[in-house]
């Protein structure tokens, strides 16, 4: 059941991704073919990649992962559909909301398919407390750059298109989340140094909190359009933006290989 509502809540945040994809490569005032595409390859990557880390080792057939497949799924097309449908008739819905939830069904297929073909050997315990700890240190620096180099930066931005106050709160914000992730990490750690075994369900949790925060950092690039202090924003942002991603696929590969039995 704990896989399933992950699966859930991971395709309840494919949107976002496509949102984020199609924002990249948008050109204002033209609605090009591009924006379409990139967000339907983010959302088939994303969902692809989320759907071989929910699936166990120990059950890597495709008729084992029909549960987790038709959750992520579902709730993918569930907040598509609900999104677009105000003021829409049938056929502009299906032109808008098809296209991504193919896109995603067709991610979900392909990282079901490729978690039946390879299965991730075990790591020790000791492996993945020293992951865990690398993943502690990079959100302790992630939170500090925050703090002491984006937010002075964004607060000195005197853009016309600039908003100081809100971005310095929203950066606090991440920093709040980035410490909060980092001691939860931590807390882990120290458990599988005595020997326990931490749960996939908490570590596929944790990976998704650390993926939102690496999707709420990476606008940091649009500061380079603004004035020249906004752009060490920019520059720190975009660091720790993949800072925070590579935290999210480390933790969510040591959730794939956790060890099958707890160690003394």
């Amino acid at each position: 059941m704990g896989r399933i509502l992950l699966s859930i809540v991971l395709g309840l945040f494919a949107p976002v991704v496509a949102f984020m994809a199609a924002a990249m490569v948008e050109v204002p005032g033209q609605n090009p073919i591009q924006e379409p595409v990139a967000a339907g390859i983010a959302v088939a990557i994303y969902l692809a990649i989320c759907q071989f880390l929910v699936t166990p080792r120990e059950k890597r057939t495709l008729s084992a992962n029909w549960a987790t497949m038709i959750a992520m799924g579902a709730s993918l097309a569930a907040v598509c559909l609900f999104a677009l449908a105000k003021g829409r008739g049938v056929p502009e819905l299906l032109h808008e909301a098809l296209p991504p939830i193919v896109a995603g069904c067709l991610g979900i297929v392909a990282g079901a398919i490729v978690a039946a073909r390879v299965t991730p050997s075990a790591s020790s315990l000791g492996s993945c407390r020293r992951a865990l700890w690398a993943c502690v240190a990079l959100l302790v620096g992630v939170a500090f750059v925050v703090a002491a180099g984006v937010i002075p930066a964004v607060k000195a931005d005197r853009s016309p298109q600039a908003a100081p106050e809100s971005a310095a709160r929203g950066s606090w914000v991440i920093v709040v989340v980035a410490v909060i992730l980092a001691a939860s990490l931590a807390l882990i750690a120290a458990r599988a140094g005595q020997g326990r075994r931490p749960s996939f369900i908490v570590l596929g949790f944790l990976a998704f909190v650390a993926f939102v925060l690496a999707c709420s950092l990476a606008p940091s690039a649009a500061l380079f359009t603004h004035s020249p202090p906004a752009w060490t924003a920019g520059v720190l942002g975009v660091l720790c933006s993949a800072s925070a991603f590579v935290v999210a696929a480390l933790v969510g590969t040591t959730a794939l290989r956790l060890p099958d039995e707890e160690l003394a």
